[in-house]
């Protein structure tokens, strides 16, 4: 270390206080919903080689905090003091940007003609143009879809906006105002790092700032491995599942072996599903990229809260992602709702790691991050407004000390915040009927998991659309730990205006509404930690005068009887002592649910490897066919009886192989070299 410990201290803080500064001053200048209520934003200092050295741990995104920039600032030979880089694009950007509705802008910071740092602002817009209104929908299979795209771009040269590049941009949204009001929010944060950086040298000198950069960085790292020692030694495998990949009704798998080796951490993702025809991929490029591993960040900061927020603390952990697979796509996929597929990534992690440390890891979350997008004709100025009208999320799951939270599970990603019902009235032309915790979504438990939460609305004009991307859990639940159960299922219902009825909808893409329909969404819960029959008497007495555990669940779940609001201690003592059938519907320290046991009934980890084998073996533009035909082939034999194991996958290949093979590859390979 170069800077003296004390110095150093102090410099960390100043370090984050600058950054904070920076995201309250985007969060109370911000134009839309999404920056000034729900705080989607994001800011750093980065150092000229591209690492964080100063985050934020109170406002934003709290996810980034190892989001390398180094592609972005190699893209440009020199830097002036003044300019301004802004960009969207993951394939141009290194996968700085993941998505693009991430609008993002880099300013380098100058002191005696030399480049001292860059200071980062982000936030997720609205709308970018693209397919549907918000940008964002699972079915779109191509980036191209998904909106405009920026590669990283001199916004301003030496202070002298570029004009032309903020028009182009702005006649690609259906946005434009809100757009442009959040861009100018952004800079306004980057003046403030810019300032409050020039302050900070003249206080403690150029070197000394330099100095203190580079050695916060190497302090977390250090602090880091110090915690990843603490692990056991090993390899720790998981794997979980995204519902399907809405082309098709095939689940996408995500597996994970964690290696701890002394200080050293791996995450190998070697068995996940190959690119899907859908908008879950991640542009990863095999990097240590935040949404492979953040969890990781929370665990270690969790039994070390005071460590500095930077780069320093993901330097311990390598990424294994295989290139073309879902966390490592290739161009051209749609990645849209990569918080999608990060969120189910982070469960599959923590599975791993639960094998290691089961007193720390929490129960599986509802891993259910969908914010539910409004759009409606805008009377007065033609076009669309597009509102975010909540950020649904669902509970996290319990551990080993404490019940899951209600509704905030996956918050822990942005700090985000739900909105309040008066503003979303106020501008988006619904009534919210009900917004509430859902009763018994949370997983039973000697520690129950979180409730998961109901939005319910009704539409007041015509000539609508609702997007709620990233609804998950409809098909495989949430699971529990040590015997405690899953968390409750997802759900969206529908009712139209001449009906009273609500109908399962499935999951919602682009639906369209008029005056009167009704919308409901469940998130789902958490699952639960321990067995449910050692809950304390008075919390489950507690829940259910709450509105969070039903009279039935109380019983059937936790053998607690209770009548007339109290509880009947001699029943209870009976059916306590009688016994239950176990929560747990799998042995061991999992309680994965019975749709995940079914389908894994079926699809062994044999047989999902040798599917993977086939499908990575081919060229990407035809794995999708195939990967639907095998899988359909597999599925229909498991329902006639017949053999579905590794054999019968191999027996469908072969009879499908001619027709994907020979000829037809080798064309296929023949134009793509030629490209």
């Amino acid at each position: 270390m170069r800077t003296d410990p004390v110095q150093l201290e102090i410099l960390m803080q100043q370090f984050r206080s600058i950054t904070e500064e920076m995201a309250y001053a985007l969060q109370r200048t911000g134009y839309t919903v999404f920056v000034n209520e729900t705080a989607d934003v994001g800011v750093a200092l980065v150092t000229p080689e591209g690492e964080i050295f100063g985050y934020p741990r109170s406002i934003g995104i709290a996810t980034f905090a190892n989001l390398n920039f180094s592609d972005v600032i190699a893209a440009f030979p020199s830097y002036e003091d003044g300019d301004i880089v802004i960009y969207n694009d993951p394939y141009t950007s290194g996968g700085a940007a993941s998505h693009l509705s991430d609008i993002n802008v880099l300013k380098p910071v100058f002191h005696d003609g030399r480049l001292v740092c860059f200071v980062f602002a982000y936030v997720h817009s609205t709308d970018v143009g693209g397919k549907v209104a918000g940008s964002l929908s699972p079915t779109s299979y191509e980036i191209f879809q998904e909106g405009v795209r920026i590669p990283p771009t001199k916004l301003c040269r030496a202070g002298q906006m570029n004009q032309d590049i903020i028009n182009m941009i702005l006649l690609n949204c259906r946005t434009p105002k809100d757009n442009w009001g959040d861009l100018r929010a952004m800079i306004t944060a980057l003046k403030v790092g810019h300032e409050r950086v020039t302050e900070t040298i003249g206080r403690f000198g150029i070197a000394t700032f330099t100095d203190a950069m580079y050695d916060a960085i190497a302090y977390s790292e250090r602090r880091a491995r110090l915690v990843i020692e603490r692990i056991p030694d090993g390899v720790y495998s998981f794997s979980d599942y995204l519902d399907d990949d809405v082309a098709t009704n095939i689940p996408i798998r995500i597996a994970v072996a964690v290696t701890i080796k002394g200080s050293d951490l791996t995450v190998d993702f070697t068995g996940t599903d190959a690119q899907v025809r859908s908008a879950f991929n991640l542009f990863s490029m095999g990097k240590t990229h935040p949404w492979l591993v953040y969890k990781l960040m929370f665990l270690i900061l969790t039994l070390e809260p005071d460590i500095p927020m930077n780069a320093g603390i993901m330097r311990p952990v390598r990424v294994i992602a295989p290139e073309g697979s879902i966390v490592n796509c290739r161009f051209p996929a749609a990645v849209g709702l990569r918080t999608t597929l990060g969120v189910r990534v982070q469960d599959a992690i923590c599975g791993a790691l639960a094998k290691a440390l089961p007193e720390v890891m929490p129960a599986c979350g509802a891993g259910y991050m969908a914010p539910v997008v409004f759009a409606q004709p805008d009377l007065e100025e033609g076009g669309l407004k597009v509102i975010v009208l909540e950020p649904m999320t669902g509970g996290t799951g319990a551990c080993s000390e404490a019940d899951g939270f209600d509704a905030r599970d996956v918050v822990d990603l942005a700090n985000l915040r739900n909105n309040p019902l008066e503003i979303v009235e106020s501008r988006a032309s619904v009534l919210i009927r009900e917004y509430a915790l859902s009763v018994d979504s949370g997983g039973p438990g000697k520690y129950r998991g979180g409730c998961g939460c109901i939005l319910e609305l009704e539409v007041l004009v015509p000539d609508c659309v609702m997007i709620a991307r990233g609804q998950e859990r409809h098909r495989f639940r949430p699971w529990g730990l040590m015997g405690g159960g899953c968390g409750g299922k997802a759900a969206a219902f529908m009712a139209g205006a001449d009906s009273t009825e609500l109908v399962d909808i499935g999951k919602v893409d682009s639906l369209r509404l008029s005056a009167g329909d009704i919308v409901r969404i469940v998130t789902s819960g958490g699952g639960g930690y321990g067995d449910p029959f050692e809950r304390a008497l008075q919390r489950v007495l507690a829940d259910v005068l709450d509105g969070l555990v039903s009279l039935d669940s109380a019983e059937r779940d936790y053998g607690v009887v209770i009548r007339q609001g109290a509880l009947n201690l001699e029943a209870t003592t009976a059916l306590r002592a009688a016994g239950r059938q176990v929560a747990s519907d799998s042995p061991g320290l999992f309680t994965l649910g019975p749709e995940r046991i079914a389908y894994e009934k079926v699809w062994t980890p044999e047989l999902s490897s040798a599917f993977n084998r086939i499908i990575f073996s081919l060229p990407i533009p035809m794995r999708g066919e195939v990967r639907q035909k095998l899988w359909t082939a597999i599925e229909h034999n498991a329902r006639q009886g017949l053999p579905a194991d590794v054999g019968a996958l191999e027996a469908a290949w072969a009879a499908l192989a001619p027709r994907f093979d020979g000829k037809a590859i080798g064309a296929t390979r023949v134009l793509r070299a030629a490209a």
